[in-house]
């Protein structure tokens, strides 16, 4: 199945980008889809000054919204701590969390997930 939306339009502060670029690269090996949707989303990101407002960036608050369910979620965007992630993290390596990256207020973005095409909004983040 083939997406059906366009491509949000992202942002991302350089110090976001310069972050998440380096751990794509360095988890191509092992993680070859995330990786290459990670850069994907990086190559087509506007990018701004650290100090400038950007879309979801690292480590921030996101309340979302995964397919069609009722219910909104609510998570932070984190790097890789251990094997397990702590209770609230969405880990950038993850699909969710690969989504979020840059996303506006109500924008609406398609991934595969294990052969399933999902949809994810952002409802509101930053905090």
């Amino acid at each position: 199945m083939l997406a059906s939306l366009p491509l949000p339009d992202i942002l991302i502060n350089t110090d976001d980008f310069n972050r998440v670029m380096l751990l794509a690269e360095r988890v191509s090996d092992r993680l070859p889809y995330v990786s290459s949707y990670l850069v994907r989303e990086l190559n087509r990101a506007e990018v701004c000054q650290p100090w400038d407002p950007a879309g979801v960036s690292m480590g921030q608050r996101v309340r979302f919204r995964l397919d069609d369910e009722p219910i909104q979620r609510l998570g932070r965007l984190t790097y890789p701590r251990g094997m397990v992630p702590a209770k609230g993290d969405v880990p950038i390596l993850g699909g969710i969390g690969a989504a979020l990256i840059g996303m506006h207020r109500n924008s609406t973005i398609e991934w595969m997930d294990n052969g399933r095409l999902r949809t994810l909004t952002v409802l509101d983040f930053g905090w």
